[in-house]
């Protein structure tokens, strides 16, 4: 039997990179904000508009016990497996990635937890298991260090006590745009790096840097879709 050639595909990476066997219906993408309002005398009440929030992605599907039907994507394993991987992702607490590769159009690829995970046996389909999966983006929170050196007060005979220091040996490291970075694009990209159409329209694209050319007027190339300025970029990883 010949297959549908299927152009969208979503990948669980929690270790070794999962492809959801059989795509949703739909996909239910949330972008929370976390403005705050206010009253102000004289003007009542405002809004003051917040960083962006964690982003939700939830979507119903089913593990199919067969490859049989032409919906279902090539390579699958058995649901069991699945569902084995996805209770060790939540029982280690681990941080995986969300891949959602959308044909011709802007993916998905963020860091994120399984927040909630069930599973559904259906009467009538006895191979097959159907399940409900929400997934919340993970941002990393580990705080700043910094070093602090203490100058001791002078001793009795007038010398100076020994320096001592407090500090942790723990490098901060700030986002360099280089080849792999993980970045968030918005705006327009072009076909080349000189700004030659076609072009398209990148809406908070989460993609990596592929080349970077120094001197042209768009020098940053990101994924396959196209040629961007820098102050494009937010690096994300």
């Amino acid at each position: 039997m010949n297959r549908i050639k299927n152009t969208y595909s979503i990948y669980l990476k929690f270790g070794k990179k999962l492809k959801i066997p059989v795509n949703p219906q739909e996909i239910n993408i949330k972008y929370p904000g976390q403005s705050n309002d206010y009253d102000v005398l004289g003007l009542g009440q405002i809004v003051v508009p917040g960083k962006p929030g964690l982003k939700e992605v939830s979507w119903e599907s089913f593990f199919p016990g067969s490859d049989s039907d032409p919906y279902v994507n090539s390579g699958i394993e058995s649901p069991e497996s699945y569902i084995k991987r996805i209770e060790k992702a939540m029982r280690s607490k681990q941080v995986g990635r969300l891949i959602i590769s959308r044909s011709k159009l802007y993916d998905t690829n963020i860091a994120c937890i399984i927040s909630n995970f069930e599973t559904t046996d259906k009467g009538g389909e006895p191979e097959d298991i159907y399940y409900s999966i929400e997934l919340r983006e993970y941002r990393n929170y580990s705080p700043e260090v910094i070093s602090i050196i203490t100058t001791m007060p002078e001793d009795e005979t007038g010398n100076q006590q020994t320096e001592t220091a407090s500090e942790t040996e723990r490098p901060v490291e700030t986002p360099v745009l280089r080849v792999g970075a993980a970045v968030t694009a918005n705006g327009k990209y072009w076909s080349s790096s000189y700004g030659d159409k076609p072009f398209g329209t990148a809406n908070n694209l989460n993609t990596a840097v592929t080349r970077i050319v120094e001197g042209n007027p768009y020098p940053v190339c990101i994924g396959s879709y196209g040629w961007v300025t820098a102050d494009q970029l937010q690096i994300t990883g």
